[in-house]
Parts: C-alpha cells; structure tokens; sequence
C-alpha cells in the first residue's frame, strides 16, 4: 500500500473522530488557520503552535463565541473590554459618590487601567485570579507619587486600596452581566497595616496656621477644618454663605445630589468662638466681592480667572497650597489634610466631651467609629503628664 494511500485513510480517520469545531488548515510549520461558524456566520484565526494546541484552541473559541451567540438571544451584553468597564462605571455608579471619594477611586481605576492596557485591554470575562495578582506584583513597584514621582514605592496600604476599588469594578462588572465571578476575591491581599493619622500638636497646629496667614483663603479653610472636623472636599469646599449661621453660630454641612458627602446626611455643627472671629473676618473680606457683576455663593472660592480657574467659582481643591504651607511649618511628611478631621475628634474626646455627641458632629454612621478613636486619645492624654514636676519624661508609673 503506498504512503499517499495511507496519508489518504489518516485523514479520512482523522475526519471521522474530529473532537474539535470548525476546519484547520495548515499554512506553515506551527501555523494554522482556523474557521468557525457561529451562529450563520463565520470567524477566521491564526494559531502558532502545534496541531493539538491548534484544536484545543478551536474548542475553547468556538465556546466563547457559541456563548456570547447565546447571550446575545437572550438580550445580555456582549463582551466587555477593561477599559469599557471602567467607563461605564466611572460615568454611571462613580458620579454618585462625594468628591473625595470620586477622586480616591478614580486614581485606583487609572492604576489599574493602565496595567490592563499593557496587557492588550482584555475582556472583563477573560481576566483571572493570576492577572490580579500580577497587577498587585506591578502596581508594588511603581513609584510614589504617580505623575510627581517620589522616592521609593507605592506603600501596601495603596496596592491594597486599589486591590479594594479593583474588587468594587468586578461586582459592578457581575451586575452588569459582563462576568459571572470577581477574580480579586481569590488573589491574596497585601498586609498592610492601617494608617495611623498623624494629630499634630498645637505648636505644630499654630506654626502651620502661621505658614497659611498669606494665603487667606486657605488660612480661613484650615482654621474651619481644625475647628469643625469637616470632610475636606465633600463638605468644606462646598460650603455656601447660605450655610453659615453667625446670629446661631453654626454651620449646616449639607449632603444633596449635587454636594453628596459621605455619610449623606445633611448635619449642623457648632462654631467655636475662634472659628467665629474667622468666618466673620473672612466674609468682610470676601463675601461682597463681585465678579462680572455676580456674588459668589461659594465661602472659598478663586479670586481670578486663569488657566484652571474661573473668578468666582468654587476652589477644589488647596492641595498645593497646603503642601507648601506644610513644607513650610515641618509637618511630619506622612501628614494629610484628612488628619485636622482626626484631631478635632481626638481633641473632642481627650476632654471628656460626649462621644454620641461628638458622633452625631462628625456625621460618624455608628458611635462604634468615633470611639474607634480611643487609642489616639490615649497617646493624645500622655501630654497631660510628660511635663509632671519631679518627674523624667516618658517615665512609669511605679506601683500598683
């Protein structure tokens, strides 16, 4: 029987136990060329590899495609790419958010979108556990600061934050149909220890506020800070004069569609008599000023028009500014503005004040979280006996 007979019957048998879809073809050494027909219509790929790898590939495509036929009967979306994810979910769930949290989870989507861009901007559904985890690997080794780089590498506290709005993004993606499971769940979170808020002390609270005295309209944001707790951005930097109470001396920190903080409640809080003074110095100052003609509502709000900037449109954001002034008083360089909120509880709550009143101040949603802040007292109070006549610095107690 001679060899073409027999090359002949191998692909007659071939034919005959075919487990894989569609026809292969070769075209070279290690390449071959796949057709499939998919619900009428018809798919051509190029394989690089070995025959099996070329049928195994042909199986697991021709399901792919067989699937998204089948949802597409069923009126489900088609697939969805990363990018396209976090698209949809920045415009139609991110907007919902309070500003701080939108500008915190959009640094975590922008981390993650651009790994995943590296890697050719998968489809959600294709993305496993393993691609996780070596997101979590590259996203260790960036260095801080993302545009501003600083020195050394991301902390495990930010790779585990964007871990968190990375898991967020999959159950958004599970919502919408466009996978079945959240592969972030089965990588391995990062240890990283939670950070603790830098409460400065009052020199250091009295040289910062003197290093802000030339910026008068950061001095006047800070001191409101220090003084209410205020969330920085979804609840100072939206303030409106029409919130500000001098005859009651009080200050209404509303949550509205357009101004949503986190806890979204609208709640009012007392002004100090420092606080007071500087409100009222400031709206002397600012409050009649007019800019084409028109007020603005805005308690901070730009005083020029430039680049980034209209007149009296409201600031969002002093970060700048407040680094500068930091820099300036030596603050401790893990210092955020996010800790004056953490001072003003530690303070509230070092001199003896009522905690579910020092909730209900701060817009916590359980008492369980304001007096998560009793360790920082206890470190706050040493204060009230390092400088005991007769007695060395940092020393015990002794007895019982």
């Amino acid at each position: 029987m001679s060899d073409e007979t027999n090359a002949a019957k191998a692909k007659r048998a071939r034919r005959v136990t075919k487990k894989y879809p569609g026809s292969l073809t070769r075209r070279g050494k290690d390449v071959w060329r796949l057709r499939l027909c998919v619900g009428g219509g018809y798919s051509s790929y190029t394989i690089h590899g070995t025959r099996l790898d070329a049928e195994n590939y042909a199986t697991t495509k021709y399901e792919e495609l067989d699937g998204d036929a089948t949802r597409a009967k069923k009126g489900l979306p088609g697939p969805c790419t990363f990018s396209e994810l976090c698209k949809q979910y920045t415009e139609n769930r991110l907007a919902q958010h309070p500003e701080g949290t939108r500008e915190t989870y959009g640094e975590s989507i922008a981390n993650a979108q651009r790994y995943f861009d590296l890697q050719g901007d998968p489809l959600v559904r294709d993305i496993r556990r393993s691609d996780v985890a070596s997101f979590l690997e590259w996203r260790a080794k960036q260095p801080r600061g993302g545009k501003h780089a600083k020195p050394g590498t991301v902390s495990a506290y930010t790779v585990a934050r964007d871990r968190r709005v990375l898991s967020v993004l999959f159950s958004y993606a599970i919502e919408k149909d466009f996978c079945d499971a959240n592969p972030v769940r089965q990588a391995k979170a990062p240890k990283a220890d939670p950070r603790n808020p830098e409460i400065l002390t009052d020199e250091q609270m009295a040289a910062f506020l003197k290093a802000a005295e030339r910026h008068p309209m950061l001095h006047t944001y800070l001191v409101l800070l220090t003084e209410t707790g205020a969330r920085s951005k979804s609840e100072a930097l939206t303030l409106v004069w029409d919130d500000v109470d001098f005859a009651g001396r009080s200050l209404k920190l509303v949550s509205a569609p357009t101004r949503r903080n986190k806890s979204g409640k609208t709640r009012v809080v007392p002004m100090t008599v420092r606080l007071l003074a500087t409100l009222q110095a400031h709206a002397a100052r600012f409050r009649m000023l007019t800019y084409d003609g028109k007020r603005s509502p805005y308690v901070f709000h730009h005083l020029t028009t430039h680049r980034k900037a209209i007149a009296g449109e409201r600031v969002r954001s002093f970060r700048a500014a407040i680094e500068t002034a930091a820099k300036a008083a030596n603050l401790p360089g893990d210092w955020r503005t996010h800790d004056l909120r953490h001072r003003r509880v530690t303070e509230w709550l070092a001199a003896g004040k009522s905690p579910a009143l020092v909730q209900l101040a701060m817009g916590h949603a359980n008492i369980q979280t304001t007096m998560g802040y009793s360790s920082l007292v206890a470190e706050h109070l040493r204060s009230l006996v390092d400088d005991e006549p007769g007695r060395e610095p940092g020393a015990q107690a002794r007895g019982a």
